[in-house]
C-alpha cells in the first residue's frame, strides 16, 4: 500500500515538473522564481542517508515522464534541467540506503559455485533380490508310530500329547495319523497355499527316496521343503542319521542325512522336529564345506582345460532353473542354498510340558499366533489377564489373512515385529536372503524367532543353518506382549457379548516413535528400528498417508536412508500404491519416487508402465510446483537412456505438456522440463521430429535467456541432444534446423557469464562437429593454409563481418518446416555471423539483419580462388565460437572446447599422414617424385603436419614420431582398403591430393561434382583438395558404404561424443542430497526466481556469520567515533604497515572489515593479512601449478585448480604458458561475510577467487592455495571488425596447445602483452564497480564506448549503457560502500567529463547529467556517502567538489589545483579527506581544498624517504590510506596505530 502511494506521489511530482517546464517557456519570471526556490531549498539541506529507511524504488517510468516523451537522437546528449536534477536527487536519496549486514544479500553462494559439477558420490547398496525363489513342493514325513514310544525317551506323566493340535489317543491310530497329516498340511498351506504337498506316514527308506526324487524331478530348480517329525523314533545318531521304519514296523532303520541330501538336491529347506536335532546340522556342516571346496577345485580344473566344460559346471552351483540339473553328478551340486531348522541342540530333548503340544517347534513354525497366545496365558509373571483360559484362545475370531479381525491384526502385528527384530539384528545380506527371497522361508524364519523365545523358556535352544544371532531378548518382544495383553482383554467380551473388535493402537504408537526419531536432528543417530513397521503400516488405509509422509521425511535424509528403505523392502509397496487413485497420496508418492530414482536410476524399468501417474501430476496445475518438478524429474529418469521409456512417454502427451509449461515461474521446474525434453529425444529420432513439428527447439530458445544459469544450461543440453538425435543426414530439413540451432545457441550464450552454460555449449557444439565433420575440417584447413600464406599471428576473421553473411546460396529456400513457418532464418543467422560470439558491440549500433548476397568468404580468398564450401560462413562462425571457447578463462570450459579443436585437427591431419604413408608403400613413379625424391624441407613438413605448433616458428615443426605413427598406420590401412576397390592401379590410388580430395568429397552427401581444385603448391604446401559444389556438404551419420562413416563413426549406429560433461548427473544429485542442502521451496512471486537455502538457526555457519556481522558493526561504530573525535587532527603521519613487493604495485585496496590489503602488480593479486602476517596469491600459480604451465589444466587460466565447475581437466597440450593479463581492477564480493576477490584483467576477463578452501577441498590444503569460483569475459576488447580479440595464433589456435599460445592479449602477463602489445595500444584498462546490495557489477573501459552491467546473482548481462559520445570511454567508476544500495552510476571519462547514469531506466533515459570541469582524463570520481556531492580529479591535478543537486550556476562547491604530473587521486567516501599523489609528494586535503598533510619523497636527512606513488586508496570506513610506490613498496598510513 505504501509503495503504490509513493509511486503515485512520484508520478505527481514528475507531472508537476513537466508543467513547470511548460510554464517556463511562457513566463520566464515564474521559471526564475521556481529556480531560485529550488536552489535555496537544496543548498540549505544536508541529507544523511546512513539511518534512512527504504520507502520505495523510483519507477523506471518516472524519468521518461519527467523528461518528455520524445527520446533524444542516438549519440546526442540531452542534459537534464535543474528541476529534473533536483527531482532525481530527492528520489535518489530515498532509494539509496545503507542496509544492515543481514539484509544485504550474499552473491555467488549457489551450488554451482560452491561444489564440483559432478555426480554425488555415495555408496549404492544392492537391494534387489538377484533371484527370487519359490518353495514349490513340500514333503511331510511323519514318524510317529502312534501308541509305541521310542526306546531312548522316557516320558513323564502327564506328558505333552498334542500333535498338530490333535490328541492321538482320542481316535484310532490310523485315523489319528491321517488327521495329524491333514492338519499339518493345512497349517503349511496358510503360508504357501500353491505348493505341491506330499505326505509320508511312518515311511521306509524306499518311501522317502521315492518321495524326494519325485519331488525334485517335478520342482526342477525350485526349492523343496522336507519336514521331519521324529517323535515316534529314536533320537538321531551321532553320525547324523535319522530313523525310519521297515515295512513290517518291527525295526528302526537309520537313514543317512547324506543320502537324504543327495535325493533332495538343492535348493531345499529341512525342518527337524525331534530331540537332539542339532546333531543333524552338525553333521551336515562339514560335509557341505568339503563339498563346496571340491566343487571349486573342479571348476578351476575345468577352466584350466580350456573352458569346454566350464559352462556345464557353472550351471549347477546356481542350483536354479536348469532342467537338466537332476542329471548332473551329485558332487557338482552346491549346497550353499540349503536351509536347516532344528527344534533343539545336539544334547537337548524336546520339552514335555503337558500344557504345551508335543510338536511345540512345529506349532511355532506353522501356527505362531495360537501358540504365542497360549504361551503368554501360561506365564505367571505376565498374568495381566488371568481369567483367559486356553480354550478361549482356540475360539479367537477371524482369519489370518483378514487384517480387520483380531486374528488377522495379531498376525499383521506379529509380522511387523518379527521383521523389525530380524532387520535390526541380522546382517543385511542374510536378512535379504531369509526374509525377502522366498515367502514361505520368510514366514518360517519369522516364526522361528518366536520358537526361539518360547523354547528357550523351556531350556531348549532351536538351531538353524545359516545360524541366527540370539533374538529372544529383543526389546520389541515387550511391545508384542503389550499387544497380546490388549487383545486378550477384549476376547471375553467379544465371545460372550458379541462386542465389536477395537483396533489395537500398535501402529499408531510406532509411527509416533518414528516421528520422534525424525524430529531429533542428531547427526550421529542410529537408523530407526521402526522402519519395517512403517512398511507394514502402508497396508493400512487409516495410517497410510501419515506413514508415507514420515517415510518421505526419512528418505529426505540422504542416500543412506534410501538404501535402508530399499533394503527393508519398501519398493514393491510404493510401486503398488501407484495404482491408487487417491489424490492425497499423489504428492508424497511423487516425492518418494523422486528420491528412489535419484539414488537408484535402475528403477526406471519398473516405472515404465506407471509413467502416466506422474504425467497426470505434471499436467495438474493445482499441484504445487515443487511436486510438479519432482514429477518432471521422475519422467526424465524414466526416459533417460531407456528406449522403452522414451517410446512409452512419446505415445503419451509428455512432449506437449513439457512445452506448455516451459515458461512456468518456478526455475527448477523449467530446468527439469528442459532436461526431460533433452533426454526424451536423446538418440531417439522419432521424438525429435515430433518436437520439430511442435517447434520445440524454438520454444527452448526462450530459456537460453533465462535468469537462472541452470535453466540456460538445461536448454543448451536439450538443444544439443536435439541436434544429435538425427542419424540420417540425407534430409535437408534436419541439417537446416540444426544449423539454425547451433548459430542461435552460439549467439545467445556464447558469451554467457556462467561457466556452467558455456561448458554445456561446448558439449552441444561437438555434435555439429561430428555431424558436419568434413566442413569443419575444410574450414580448419582453409584457415590453416591462410595463416601460412599470410604469416598471420592471430586467428581473426578477415574483411568486414558482413561479408560472412554472403554464402553462394540463399538458405531460406531449404527451410521447409513441417508445421508453420519458423521464426528463425538461416540467412539471418549467416548475416549476423559478424557479431557471433563477440563480446563487443560498437556504441548503440544495431546488429545487421540483412545479408544473403555476395560470394566472398574468408576461406575463398585464402585458398586463392577455390570454390567455397556450402554454408562456409555458418561453419566458420561455429568454428570461431569453438575456438573462443577453447580460450575460455575458466579451465574446465577451455578443456572441453580444446578437446573438440584437437579432434578436428587430428581428423584433418590423419588422412594427410595416411596419404604420405600410402605413397611410400605403393612405390609408384609419381609417389616417388612426390614423397621420396623431394628433400624434406621445413615448408613440406609444416604442411603435412601443420597446425600443431603455436606462435612463431613452431607451426612448421614436425611433431614427435610417437604422436603420429599410430594414427598414420591406422588411416593408411583404411585408405588402402577404401581406395583399392575404387581405383584400379594408376597414380590416383596413391596421390595424396587425390586421396584427400576423395576423402573430403565422399563425406558430403549432396556434392554434385567430383572435381576439386587443390591448393597451389607455390606456397610450399602439398596440394590438398577441398570439396566444392553448388549444394550443401554435410556428413551422413548413417549412410551405408560411405568412407566417412569408417573414420567418423566406427560403430555406424550412433555418434560417440568427443567430450562429456557431468551436468545431468550433477542436476540429478540435487534430489539425492538431503533436504537441508537443497534450495528452499518457498513459492510466490518473490521467491520463484531466487535460489535460497533453508535457514538452519542452529548451524555453525550461521553463528559464525552473526559474529562477523557484529564485528562489522563494531568496525563501523569505531570508525564513526574516530571521525568525530579526530576530525580536526587528521595527519596521516604514522605508517602502520609496509611491505616490499616483487614488482611495482598498480592497485591497492583495503578490505572494509578485515585487517587485509589487496595489492595488484602485473597479472596477479596478493592479499596481505597484516594482523597474522600471512599472504595469499591469486593468479595462474594460485591454481595449483608452481610453474605457469597447463600440463594438467584445461585453459590458459592456470593448472591444478579445484575450481567450482569440476576443476581442471588434463589436456593434451604441452608446456604452453598460461600467463594472465595485467590486473586492472579489484573488487570485494560479500565483504560483510567472507570476502571473495573479484579481479578484472586488461583483456576483459574477470575472475572471482575464494580465499579459503571450500568444503570439498582437503583440510590439509595450504592456506595460500586459492580456488577459482567463476571466470568470464566481462568486456571483450574491440577490434577493427568488431570481433573480440583472442589470443589465437595461426595454426596453433586450431591445434593442440592453442590455449594461451605465446603471450598474446588474453594471456599476456606482466603488464602489456609482450606478444601482441600493439593490440592494446590506445586501449584503456578495464574498470569495475561492485554493488553488493543489487548484486550488480558495472564494467567499463578497455576502449569501449558503453557501460556494461552484469547481474552476478543470475549471471546475466543486463544492459550496455552508451556513454553518449562515440569518441570517449570510461576511465574510472565511482565505488560503492559495501552495504549501500544505489542505482546511480558515476563514470569518469577520457575526455574529462563525469557522467551520471540511472541503471533503472531504459537506455534512452539512463543518462542523468554530464559534469565538465576537467580537460584531462579523469583519475578519480566518487560520490560522497552521506550527501550527493561529487568529488572528481583529473591527471592535470585539478580536483573539483560539486553538489549534484544545485543549479547549473552554483554547482561547484570547491575546486583547487593539486599540482602537475598527478599519478593517483583518492577520496574518502565518509571522512572529509582527499589524497593526491605525484612524483614529489602525496598531498592530503580536506573537502574545501585545505592541505592537511604532505608526505614528500624525502622528508629530511633522517626522515623517511618514500618513492613515487603509483596508486592510492582509502579504507571504506576507517581513517586509513593505502599507498603503492614505484619502488615496489606498499604502505598504510593512519593517524593512530591499528596494531
Amino acid at each position: 500500500m505504501l509503495e503504490s502511494h509513493y509511486n503515485a506521489m512520484l508520478s505527481a511530482v514528475a507531472s508537476a515538473s513537466v508543467s513547470a517546464a511548460a510554464a517556463a517557456a511562457a513566463a520566464s519570471a515564474d521559471d526564475n522564481n521556481s529556480h531560485s526556490n529550488t536552489n535555496s531549498s537544496s543548498n540549505g539541506s544536508s541529507v544523511d542517508i546512513i539511518g534512512s529507511q527504504e520507502v520505495s524504488i523510483v519507477s523506471p517510468m518516472a524519468m521518461p515522464i519527467a523528461r518528455g516523451q520524445e527520446s533524444p537522437p542516438s549519440g546526442q546528449e540531452t542534459p537534464l534541467s535543474d528541476e529534473e536534477v533536483n527531482f532525481l536527487w530527492k528520489t535518489q536519496v530515498i532509494c539509496s540506503e545503507l542496509l544492515r549486514d543481514d539484509q544485504c544479500p550474499l552473491s555467488l553462494t549457489a551450488k554451482r559455485h560452491k561444489e564440483l559439477i559432478q555426480s554425488m558420490q555415495y555408496e549404492r547398496q544392492p537391494w534387489r533380490i538377484r533371484e527370487r525363489m519359490k518353495t514349490a513342493s513340500v514333503a511331510l514325513v511323519l514318524c510317529l508310530n502312534i501308541g509305541v514310544d521310542p526306546p531312548d525317551v522316557v516320558k513323564i506323566q502327564p506328558c505333552s500329547r498334542l500333535e498338530c493340535w490333535i490328541d492321538p489317543s482320542s481316535v484310532s491310530p490310523p485315523k489319528a495319523m491321517e488327521q495329524i497329516g491333514n492338519n499339518l498340511q493345512m497349517q503349511y498351506e496358510r503360508w504357501q497355499p500353491r505348493a505341491r504337498y506330499k505326505k509320508c506316514h511312518d515311511p521306509t527308506v524306499e518311501d522317502v527316496k521315492k518321495l524326494c526324487t519325485s519331488l525334485r524331478r517335478n520342482a526342477k530348480g525350485e526349492r523343496i521343503l522336507f519336514h521331519y517329525n521324529g517323535h515316534g523314533v529314536p533320537k538321531p545318531t551321532a553320525n547324523g542319521e535319522i530313523w525310519v521304519f521297515n515295512k513290517t514296523f518291527t525295526q528302526y532303520i537309520p537313514l543317512s542325512i547324506f543320502e537324504l541330501i543327495t535325493w533332495m538336491s538343492a535348493p531345499s529347506i529341512y525342518v527337524y522336529d525331534c530331540s537332539n536335532a542339532g546333531i543333524i546340522i552338525n553333521s551336515f556342516q562339514p560335509y557341505a564345506e568339503q563339498h563346496e571346496h571340491e566343487l571349486e577345485k573342479a571348476l578351476a580344473a575345468a577352466q584350466q582345460r580350456g573352458g569346454g566344460g566350464v559352462q556345464q559346471l557353472q550351471l549347477a552351483p546356481g542350483a536354479t532353473g536348469a532342467a537338466n540339473q537332476v542329471q548332473l553328478p551329485n558332487q557338482l551340486v552346491s549346497y550353499k542354498n540349503c536351509i536347516h531348522l532344528a527344534a533343539c541342540a545336539a544334547n537337548e530333548i524336546l520339552p514335555m510340558n503337558a500344557q504345551l503340544p508335543a510338536d511345540l517347534f512345529t506349532s511355532c513354525l506353522t501356527t505362531p499366533i495360537n501358540i504365542a497366545l497360549k504361551w503368554y496365558a501360561m506365564q505367571e509373571k505376565l498374568g495381566m489377564v488371568p481369567r483367559i483360559q486356553s480354550e478361549l484362545i482356540d475360539k479367537i475370531p477371524g482369519k489370518v489373512n483378514d487384517r480387520r479381525t483380531m486374528m488377522g491384526e495379531l498376525n499383521w502385528i506379529f509380522t511387523a515385529i518379527t521383521d523389525t527384530i530380524a532387520w535390526n539384528t541380522l546382517p543385511r545380506e542374510l536378512f535379504q536372503r531369509l526374509f525377502r527371497q522366498d515367502l514361505l522361508v520368510a514366514s518360517l524364519f519369522r516364526n522361528f524367532l518366536l520358537a526361539e523365545r518360547i523354547l528357550r523358556s523351556h531350556d531348549c535352544t532351536p538351531v538353524s543353518l545359516p545360524a541366527l544371532p540370539p533374538c529372544y531378548r529383543h526389546p520389541m518382544w515387550k511391545a508384542w506382549d503389550l499387544v497380546v495383553d490388549l487383545a486378550l482383554q477384549q476376547l471375553p467380551d467379544i465371545l460372550d457379548h458379541n462386542a465389536p473388535y477395537r483396533q489395537l493402537p500398535f501402529f499408531e504408537h510406532q509411527l509416533t516413535a518414528f516421528q520422534v526419531w525424525l524430529d531429533s536432528e542428531s547427526e550421529s543417530r542410529t537408523p530407526p528400528e521402526q522402519l519395517p513397521i512403517v512398511l507394514q503400516v502402508l497396508l493400512s488405509q487409516v495410517h497410510r498417508l501419515r506413514a508415507l509422509e514420515l517415510l518421505a521425511r526419512f528418505l529426505d535424509l540422504g542416500p543412506w536412508a534410501v538404501n535402508l528403505a530399499l533394503g527393508v523392502g519398501i519398493f514393491p509397496y510404493v510401486l503398488k500404491l501407484l495404482q491408487s487413485s487417491t489424490r492425497e497420496l499423489r504428492p508424497v508418492l511423487v516425492f518418494i519416487w523422486a528420491k528412489i530414482l535419484a539414488v537408484d536410476p535402475s528403477c526406471q524399468v519398473d516405472l515404465v508402465k506407471e509413467y502416466k501417474y506422474f504425467l497426470s501430476v505434471l499436467q495438474d496445475i493445482t499441484v504445487s510446483k515443487e511436486h510438479r518438478t519432482l514429477s518432471a524429474f521422475v519422467l526424465a529418469s524414466i526416459v533417460h537412456n531407456f528406449l522403452l521409456g522414451q517410446t512409452s512417454a512419446l505415445q503419451g502427451p509428455l512432449l506437449s505438456i513439457c512445452l506448455e509449461q516451459l515458461n512456468d515461474g518456478s526455475w527448477l521446474l523449467r530446468q527439469w522440463l528442459a532436461i526431460c525434453l533433452g533426454l526424451l529425444w536423446q538418440n531417439f529420432e522419432k521424438a525429435r521430429w515430433s518436437g520439430a513439428r511442435d517447434l520445440a527447439h524454438e520454444k527452448l530458445y526462450v530459456l537460453l535467456r533465462d535468469s537462472i544459469p541452470e535453466v540456460r544450461a538445461a536448454a543448451v543440453f536439450a538443444l544439443g541432444t536435439f541436434i544429435s538425435s538425427v542419424t540420417d543426414r540425407s534430409e535437408e530439413q534436419a541439417n537446416n534446423i540444426d544449423r539454425i540451432i547451433a548459430i542461435t545457441m552460439l549467439e545467445t550464450v556464447g558469451e554467457d557469464m556462467s561457466p556452467l552454460v558455456r561448458m554445456e555449449l561446448a558439449a552441444a557444439l561437438q555434435w555439429m562437429v561430428l555431424l558436419f565433420e568434413s566442413q569443419f575440417v575444410a574450414v580448419y584447413l582453409a584457415e590453416h593454409m591462410r595463416g601460412h600464406a599470410s604469416s598471420a599471428s592471430s586467428f581473426v576473421m578477415c574483411g568486414d563481418p558482413r561479408d560472412l553473411a554472403s554464402s553462394t546460396h540463399s538458405l531460406e529456400r531449404h527451410v521447409t518446416m513441417r508445421r508453420g513457418a519458423s521464426s528463425s532464418s538461416i540467412s539471418n543467422m549467416g548475416g549476423a555471423s559478424g557479431t557471433s560470439s563477440s563480446g563487443y558491440s560498437s556504441g548503440t549500433s544495431v546488429r545487421s539483419k540483412s545479408g544473403s548476397g555476395g560470394s566472398s568468404s574468408a576461406a575463398a580468398g585464402a585458398a586463392g580462388g577455390t570454390n567455397t564450401i556450402p554454408f562456409q560462413s555458418i561453419f566458420t562462425k561455429l568454428w570461431l565460437g569453438i575456438c573462443n571457447l577453447a580460450q575460455d578463462p575458466f579451465p574446465r570450459v577451455a578443456a572441453i572446447a580444446q578437446e573438440i579443436v584437437d579432434h578436428v585437427r587430428d581428423t584433418a591431419l590423419c588422412p594427410i599422414m595416411a596419404a604420405k604413408e600410402a605413397t611410400i608403400a605403393t612405390a609408384t613413379e609419381k609417389c616417388s617424385s612426390l614423397s621420396v625424391s623431394l628433400p624434406p624441407s621445413p615448408n613440406t613438413r609444416g604442411n603435412y603436419l601443420g597446425g600443431g605448433g603455436g606462435a612463431g616458428g613452431a607451426a612448421g615443426e614436425s611433431p614427435p614420431v610417437g604422436a603420429t605413427a599410430s594414427g598414420a598406420s591406422h588411416w593408411a590401412q583404411k585408405l588402402r582398403l577404401s581406395g583399392s576397390g575404387g581405383v584400379a592401379g594408376g597414380a590416383a590410388g596413391g596421390d595424396p591430393q587425390a586421396i584427400l580430395q576423395r576423402k573430403l568429397r565422399t563425406s558430403s552427401i549432396n556434392d554434385e561434382t567430383d572435381s576439386g581444385i587443390g591448393y597451389s603448391r607455390g606456397s610450399g604446401a602439398v596440394g590438398m583438395g577441398l570439396p566444392s559444389g553448388p549444394r550443401e556438404s554435410t556428413h551422413s551419420a548413417r549412410s551405408s558404404g560411405s568412407e566417412s562413416n569408417q573414420y567418423l563413426e566406427p560403430g555406424g549406429h550412433c555418434l560417440t561424443p568427443i567430450v562429456q560433461t557431468e551436468f545431468i548427473p550433477w542436476a540429478i544429485s540435487y534430489f539425492t542430497r538431503p533436504g537441508k542442502d537443497r534450495y528452499s521451496s518457498a513459492e510466490g512471486a518473490a521467491e520463484e526466481g531466487r535460489q535460497r537455502f533453508p535457514i538452519d538457526r542452529n548451524s555453525t555457519e550461521l553463528r559464525r556469520r552473526r559474529s562477523r556481522y557484529l564485528r562489522n558493526d563494531y568496525v563501523r561504530r569505531m570508525a564513526r567515533r574516530q571521525q568525530q573525535e579526530q576530525s580536526d587532527r587528521f595527519a596521516y603521519d604514522v605508517c602502520v604497515w609496509n611491505r616490499k613487493t616483487q614488482f611495482t604495485p598498480s592497485i591497492v585496496r583495503l578490505l572494509p572489515y578485515e585487517p587485509q590489503i589487496a595489492v595488484a602488480y602485473r597479472e596477479k593479486v596478493l592479499v596481505y593479512d597484516f594482523q597474522w602476517n600471512s599472504v595469499r596469491t591469486y593468479g595462474a600459480e594460485a591454481l595449483g601449478g608452481a610453474a605457469s604451465t597447463i600440463n594438467s589444466s584445461g585453459s590458459g587460466s592456470g593448472s591444478g585448480s579445484s575450481s567450482s565447475l569440476n576443476g581442471s581437466t588434463p589436456r593434451k597440450s604441452g608446456s604452453t604458458l598460461t600467463n594472465f593479463a595485467r590486473v586492472s581492477s579489484i573488487e570485494f564480493i560479500n565483504a560483510q561475510d567472507q570476502a571473495l576477490k573479484l579481479v578484472a584483467h586488461e583483456d576483459g576477463v574477470v575472475r572471482v577467487w575464494q580465499s579459503s578452501p571450500s568444503n570439498n577441498s582437503a583440510p590439509e590444503d595450504p592456506p595460500a592455495k586459492a580456488r577459482m569460483v567463476t571466470a568470464w569475459t566481462a568486456l571483450g576488447l574491440p577490434t577493427v571488425q568488431g570481433y573480440r580479440q583472442r589470443n589465437i595464433s595461426s595454426g596453433g589456435s586450431l591445434g593442440k596447445g592453442a590455449a594461451g599460445a605465446g603471450a598474446a592479449v588474453a594471456g599476456g602477463g606482466g603488464g602489456a602483452a609482450s606478444g601482441d602489445a600493439s593490440s592494446l595500444a590506445g586501449i584503456g584498462s578495464i574498470v569495475t564497480a561492485w554493488q553488493q546490495c543489487n548484486q550488480h557489477l558495472v564494467v567499463a573501459g578497455g576502449g569501449c564506448r558503453f557501460l556494461r552491467i552484469w547481474d552476478v546473482e543470475r549471471e546475466l548481462k543486463l544492459s550496455d549503457i552508451p556513454l553518449g559520445r562515440s569518441e570517449t570511454s570510461a576511465r574510472v567508476l565511482a565505488p560503492y560502500l559495501p552495504n549501500m544500495r544505489c542505482d546511480v552510476i558515476l563514470a569518469g571519462c577520457e575526455d574529462g567529463s563525469v557522467r551520471l547514469f540511472d541503471s533503472r531506466c531504459s537506455l534512452q533515459y539512463s543518462p542523468i547529467s554530464v559534469h565538465r570541469r576537467h580537460s584531462a582524463p579523469i583519475l578519480h570520481a566518487c560520490l560522497r556517502a552521506n550527501t550527493p556531492i561529487l568529488v572528481s580529479g583529473c591527471s592535470e591535478g585539478r580536483i573539483s567538489v560539486v553538489d549534484m543537486r544545485a543549479g547549473a550556476g552554483n554547482r561547484v562547491l570547491y575546486e583547487w589545483d593539486a599540482g602537475g604530473d598527478v599519478t593517483a587521486i583518492a577520496s574518502h567516501q565518509i571522512a572529509d579527506r582527499v589524497a593526491c599523489g605525484n612524483a614529489s609528494k602525496i598531498g592530503i586535503y580536506s573537502m574545501d581544498g585545505r592541505v592537511q598533510k604532505v608526505l614528500r619523497t624525502n622528508e629530511g636527512f633522517i626522515g623517511p624517504k618514500i618513492g613515487h606513488p603509483t596508486c592510492l586508496s582509502f579504507h571504506a570506513y576507517k581513517v586509513q590510506l593505502a599507498v603503492g610506490f614505484v619502488d615496489n613498496t606498499v604502505a598504510i598510513y593512519s593517524p593512530t596505530p591499528v596494531l
